[in-house]
């Protein structure tokens, strides 16, 4: 195979194929209005809420000792990626799942690289030839090793292989992707694949292993914080497992010295396991088991915690119940309710049909390709109809009252709100009135949206727009 870095121009990058209106013009159109004033559907984040939950995930890391990688997948905008690294940050770690997702942020990435920190950026999914071209670009303008690459085929590093230093400067640093369960993509730790792909890179001259990776997509089906725990423990002992496997097939080629400078890495996540590390400061027995275990192999082995959706969360993460809803040693702290929700969507009302069923129902001009149509465990819905403009108020719940209106049937524009429960309490709704929704996935939710209207809690006016973050598209 010829230089396939070659085989298609790299200079399409995303903000050329997917241009955005100016940050300036979307300012003007939108700040200092009142949420309520501009036309539904629109995608609103609260800062306040953003902030809080990407501290209380940099602190968690940080009291365990580990480091932690942000996925950016969820919200594609460069203001959270800020957040979810944090201001002190020596180095930047992160994950995308898209090349427009990099591109998007390089204007960024460079600025932090001239400010002296560290740049670790990996492709979420397994390389197609057609994307080596713009990553290639990417590690050119970087430098090497900050672009990272998945593989779980030992094909995979013969075609990079061929890639030569002037396209990639350096060794292009890859992660193995070890399968813990989930079934999306990765390789067991005990298999034949895994072996072959040890011995593809102990004899690759282009490529060398910079870690393990896992992501354990089937924890959205825990029920309670030990269970996100006992699934946590799960992924980090798969991937010691394939690590020590990838050793021995490799001749213990790779260093697993504990004062190593480059300890493999082993990194594990998905945001009901990663976030359920909060509860790991309770003086429990438990809690205590499950820290001696994460230091343990740290010694080894460089443990890393990556997760995406935790910075706004949703229906989906409500119903993992990672988290009690507050703080065991501070109840006035909220860690896994619906006031740590950071994303709604305002919608409108169009019509209502009071008595064409036995339930009332009302028709809202947004359907899944607003909302999606991913269904969450806990509820039969696509959504739930927050009490705003009310700050708190009574709504459907799926933990105590399933009283309330739930958007619980979508087409592709259309979505028909149902009403739950009993009717004695019903909250009367009229055609032009505005609603937030709580969607089930936020990841999906705001795949559609140019761009955030942003508000934020904690200021006396919590429904004023003060910011507009626009959202990168495309691949």
């Amino acid at each position: 195979m010829k230089n396939i870095a070659n085989t298609i121009p790299s200079t399409l990058t995303a903000s050329f194929l997917y241009p955005s209106p100016s940050d300036a013009a979307l300012k003007l159109a939108f700040v200092d209005k009142d949420i309520n004033s501009v036309q539904a559907p629109a995608a609103i984040l609260d800062s306040a809420v953003i902030r809080r939950n990407c501290r209380l995930m940099l602190e968690a890391a940080h009291k365990l000792g580990v480091n932690f990688r942000a996925h950016v997948k969820t919200h594609k905008t460069t203001q959270i990626t800020k957040l979810q690294v944090g201001r002190d940050s020596k180095s930047v770690k992160l994950v995308a799942s898209t090349i427009s997702e990099i591109e998007n942020l390089l204007p960024w990435l460079l600025e932090c690289k001239a400010e002296g920190k560290e740049v670790s950026v990996l492709y979420g999914v397994p390389f197609s030839h057609s994307s080596i071209p713009r990553l290639a670009a990417l590690s050119r303008t970087l430098g090497p090793g900050t672009i990272g690459l998945f593989v779980d085929h030992p094909l995979h590093i013969k075609i990079l292989d061929q890639i030569d230093e002037q396209t990639w400067p350096g060794r292009i640093s890859v992660f193995v992707i070890i399968d813990v369960g989930h079934h999306r993509e990765g390789v067991s730790a005990h298999s034949k694949q895994l072996a072959d792909i040890a011995y593809a890179l102990s004899s690759s001259d282009r490529t060398h292993l910079a870690g393990l990776y896992t992501h354990m997509g089937q924890s959205k089906g825990v029920n309670s914080p030990d269970e996100a725990l006992k699934s946590m423990s799960t992924e980090l002992e798969g991937l010691q497992e394939g690590a020590i496997e990838f050793l021995k097939c490799a001749g213990a080629q790779q260093s697993k010295d504990p004062k190593g400078a480059n300890k493999i890495v082993l990194s594990l996540g998905a945001t009901p396991t990663v976030t359920a590390v909060q509860n790991l400061f309770d003086n429990t027995e438990g809690a205590q088991r499950y820290r001696v275990m994460i230091d343990q192999i740290n010694q080894s082995f460089a443990v890393e915690l990556h997760a995406g959706v935790y910075m706004v969360l949703d229906m989906e993460q409500l119903a993992t119940r990672a988290r009690p809803s507050v703080s065991p040693t501070d109840p006035t702290k909220s860690l896994l309710s619906f006031s740590d929700l950071g994303m709604r969507t305002l919608v409108e009302v169009v019509s209502l049909y009071p008595d064409r069923s036995e339930r009332p129902e009302a028709l809202i001009a947004a359907g899944s390709i607003v909302l999606g149509r991913e269904p969450c465990k806990s509820y039969p819905g696509w959504g739930v109809v927050s009490p705003w403009p009310a700050a708190h108020g009574p709504h459907y719940d799926p933990e105590t009252s399933r009283a309330g209106w739930i958007v619980g049937r979508v087409s592709q524009e259309h979505g028909v709100l149902t009403w739950e429960g009993s009717k004695d309490k019903i909250r009367e709704l009229e055609v032009g009135q505005k609603l937030l929704i709580w969607p089930n996935h936020a990841c999906i939710a705001g795949v559609n949206f140019g761009w955030y209207l942003v508000v934020d809690s904690d200021t006396p006016e919590p429904d004023k727009i003060v910011d507009v973050w626009t959202r990168w598209r495309g691949w």
